[in-house]
């Protein structure tokens, strides 16, 4: 089985997506709650490549549920489809629900990567 890089294989259902966004907001909260205490205590702007971390979980977050891709369920050859967890057994399927999970991997490193380096360019305080 063929299947295009444009057709999306959900391998998660409406609770587990909501889940991963839920967990990009908190993520993305902490990041700006730690930029602003790094930035008011005048913190050497060094310390921003920290946000990476929670920059890349709060993107990876809203990715799985843009993308309808649980990258943890995918290194599983799993799928979470109704309310149990079940291998994927067709290679094509499997093959396409990896893909979309390297996918979003690559998007949350990006959007991590340009947010952290966003950062940097803010002024200092002192």
């Amino acid at each position: 089985m063929t299947i295009s890089a444009e057709v999306c294989i959900p391998n998660i259902n409406t609770a587990e997506r909501r889940k991963r966004l839920t967990f990009g907001v908190f993520a993305f909260i902490a990041a700006l709650v730690l930029l602003w205490l790094f930035v008011s205590n005048d913190l050497h702007p060094a310390w921003r490549l920290l946000l990476f971390m929670p920059f890349a979980g709060a993107a990876s977050g809203f990715f799985q549920w843009k993308d309808q891709t649980c990258v943890g369920f995918a290194a599983q050859n799993a799928r979470k489809i109704g309310e149990t967890l079940e291998k994927i057994q067709d290679a094509g399927e499997l093959a396409q629900v990896k893909q979309q999970a390297q996918r979003v991997q690559l998007k949350a490193a990006l959007a991590g990567a340009l947010l952290t380096v966003l950062t940097l360019l803010l002024p200092s305080m002192g």
